[in-house]
């Protein structure tokens, strides 16, 4: 949903949340169109380099420690 979102919004809002922020106080720049394009493998290690890892980090410690026996 995020990667859908965030595609809308650059592609077919033209980034205008971030467009002042992004240019600052310039009024000397260049029109600059954005071609929308989708690459499946970058999403994908992105993925994997992203949320994987956060979800490693917090899952595998909380299924331990509910598996664990606590009344020794």
């Amino acid at each position: 949903m995020g990667v859908l979102l965030s595609y809308l919004h650059l592609y077919f809002a033209s980034a205008a949340l971030f467009e002042p922020v992004l240019k600052g106080w310039s009024v000397l720049y260049p029109r600059f169109r954005l071609i929308p394009s989708l690459d499946v493998f970058e999403l994908a290690v992105l993925f994997f380099l992203s949320v994987v890892p956060y979800s490693v980090a917090t899952i595998i410690p909380a299924w331990r420690i509910a598996t664990a026996d606590l009344m020794r």
